[in-house]
């Protein structure tokens, strides 16, 4: 007894004591000892803190008129019963608090038992996770978005895990393929991989995957009718909040139809070069005869100049002098056929469209050198007004020479169709929209009416040798340039014909 009186009152036993019930006063999360039939017989300060209670608010009373909603009355009578049982219960649900507002709970309830087994009471801990809650409810409607956002997109998405393996496909992937989630996932859309890409498909991504850099390469997939379609795929790495890697997500667009319309446009394209090439290489045959007569001129006139030469070089006593204005004359005519020469080259040679800075006036004049003996055959004086501020313009060289010769040709045939000597004349200017603007004016026969509309059609033409593709190819190459051609009838007599071409360095 004695004994039993020491323990009682060992100063040691009285601070643990103190101790205990400050820990449970000082708690964290909200505490309440509960009766085996639901009271309350003792709360800590954030059990009152959280639901709003002052302390002797809660004593004796039934832990379901206080904080239970009505809507939970069920399931907490039944956490009751399996207490009795002598189970513990841990759940996340909601409670009520004193002003009535609810707040999620995660609940953890014990019974405790003495030494011989009787139910005394139940320990219950309650810890706020509103605010987990409201994030995982943020989540979720963010997902939402996410899968409906994804599921309305024009193109295919995918996402991988941190593994590399896919772990999602969107609607249009899936409608695509014809296959479901649980086909595609993994490496499951491999499967819909032509057998050709399957390797190029790994050497695309995995290297990139391991170095977390975004990546873009083309391969074919099966589309659910059984068609190989050619696609490209685009990843980039993504992170989370926290700035982990959290694996990739790409997307897939179909360009087999791109693809073959950028195939067409190529095939179209080079059937237009070799249009304009065979319309150049016909023309320049239509003109053999002056470009042998402009060809032969300096040669021949070289010639004479060398005979000259050594005439003056064989005397007695050489005339150095005239001797060497002889040799001067040789270098210029030589340098002049020579020139010829390489005009009627580039107009020969068939290549790629070639842009560079170009003087228009003196595309105008090499043109009028070339087809100066062309236009007297048929007594057409060649006149010009050639504006002196015109800037350089990007543009391919040779394909301005052609739309020159074609449209200066066409005046020259135009005159020749009246019997009668004529003019053709040829002006460059700005034009109040700062384009430059070209005008080959004749004195010839001038334009039907019937046919003014059609001039330009490819195949119409009104000559018995004519082939109806220079002045459909001569607008070709002026809105390839960004301009315009057409074509206006003289109020005397003949035809004017004018382009623009845009000033594309005005602002440089």
């Amino acid at each position: 007894m004695q004994h039993s009186q020491s323990r009682a009152h060992d100063p040691s036993a009285c601070s643990q004591t103190s101790h205990l019930e400050e820990l449970f006063e000082q708690a964290p999360e909200a505490v309440a000892i509960l009766s085996t039939n639901d009271r309350v017989l003792r709360a800590n300060k954030e059990f009152t803190r959280m639901f709003g209670y002052e302390p002797d608010e809660v004593l004796e009373r039934l832990i379901t008129d206080l904080i239970v909603p009505d809507e939970f009355l069920q399931s907490s009578q039944e956490y009751t019963r399996q207490l009795n049982d002598g189970r513990r219960i841990e759940v996340d649900t909601i409670r009520r608090r004193k002003d009535g507002s609810h707040v999620h709970v995660s609940l953890l309830v014990v019974p405790i038992t003495s030494a011989a087994g009787e139910h005394l009471s139940n320990y219950a801990i309650y810890r706020d996770i509103t605010e987990r809650k409201r994030a995982e409810e943020q989540l979720r409607e963010s997902e939402a978005r996410f899968q409906a956002m994804a599921d309305t997109a024009p193109v295919m998405i995918w996402m991988t895990g941190t593994d590399a393996l896919c772990n999602y496909f969107n609607k249009p992937w899936l409608e695509f393929t014809g296959r479901t989630m649980e086909q595609e996932v993994g490496t499951g859309w491999v499967q819909g991989v032509h057998p050709d890409d399957v390797q190029a498909c790994f050497d695309g991504f995995l290297p990139a995957f391991h170095a977390r850099k975004p990546f873009t390469m083309e391969y074919r997939l099966r589309r659910v009718d059984g068609e190989y379609r050619l696609v490209i795929e685009s990843g980039i790495p993504r992170f989370t909040g926290g700035g982990e890697f959290a694996g990739y997500i790409g997307s897939n667009i179909d360009i087999t139809d791109r693809k073959r319309a950028e195939e067409e446009r190529e095939r179209l394209r080079q059937m237009q070069a070799d249009l304009v090439h065979i319309n150049r290489v016909s023309t320049m045959g239509e003109l053999t005869a002056s470009l042998a007569h402009e060809i032969k001129q300096p040669i021949s006139a070289a010639v004479i100049d060398a005979r000259t030469c050594l005439k003056w070089l064989v005397r007695d006593q050489p005339d150095i002098k005239e001797a060497r204005e002889a040799v001067t004359r040789i270098i210029g005519d030589v340098t002049r056929a020579s020139e010829i020469i390489t005009r009627i080259r580039s107009l020969f040679k068939k290549g790629e469209t070639q842009r560079e800075l170009v003087d228009l006036n003196e595309i105008i004049r090499e043109m009028m050198a070339l087809l100066h003996v062309e236009a007297g055959r048929y007594s057409v004086s060649i006149r010009t007004e050639l504006a002196a501020d015109l800037p350089n313009i990007n543009a391919d060289r040779v394909q301005l020479q052609q739309v020159f010769m074609n449209l200066m040709l066409n005046g020259i045939d135009a005159v020749n169709e009246t019997n009668v000597a004529g003019e053709l004349t040829i002006t460059s200017q700005r034009n109040p929209d700062d384009q430059l603007l070209v005008s080959v004016s004749d004195t010839g026969v001038g334009l039907p009416p019937e046919n003014a509309d059609k001039i330009f059609d490819a195949f119409f033409t009104t000559k018995s040798q004519g082939t109806g593709m220079g002045l459909s190819i001569s607008r070709s190459i002026i809105e390839s340039h960004g301009g315009r051609l057409w074509a206006t009838p003289n109020s005397d007599r003949g035809t004017t014909f004018q382009f623009t071409l845009p000033n594309d360095l005005k602002d440089s």
